[in-house]
């Protein structure tokens, strides 16, 4: 007899990444990972924080405990946007289109949100079949590493 799979919920993953989009994030693209894939995100725009800078967005995702989404690579500047002043940051580098689309589903679905706590603290570029994850070691150097999904 077939054992019948209990359907996985948004909720009931445990440690689901949460995003704060900022302006630089399509609100098409948003919606759809809300309403087909189940994604936590909140966007600058819904609490009325346009026209603001990338600081305030990179102090905001932090105070709100969500990872940035943005299509912005100004974050990867290390200095002005401390490892250790963030929850994350997610720069989506991919053409908003379809099949950009497609790989920032995968991305996110597949290897970024199910990771939970165990990304915290990094920067993740998203590109068409791979992404880049960056975080500073134990001895404070930044390290790199490219992953295919």
């Amino acid at each position: 007899m077939r054992q019948q799979r209990k359907k996985r919920t948004a909720e009931s993953l445990p440690s689901r990444i949460k995003f704060y989009a900022d302006e630089d994030v399509e609100i098409h693209l948003v919606n759809f990972l809300r309403q087909r894939h189940k994604l936590n995100i909140t966007t600058a725009a819904e609490l009325g924080f346009t026209g603001r800078d990338d600081r305030f967005h990179f102090q905001e995702a932090k105070r709100q405990g969500r990872f940035l989404l943005t299509c912005d690579k100004d974050f990867l500047n290390h200095s002005q946007f401390p490892f250790n002043q963030m929850v994350g940051v997610v720069i989506l580098d991919i053409p908003s289109e379809r099949p950009g689309v497609g790989w920032t589903i995968v991305a996110l679905e597949r290897e970024i949100v199910p990771s939970g706590k165990h990304i915290h603290g990094t920067k993740i570029v998203i590109h068409a079949g791979n992404f880049d994850i960056y975080w500073r070691d134990e001895t404070g150097k930044v390290q790199k590493q490219n992953l295919r999904f």
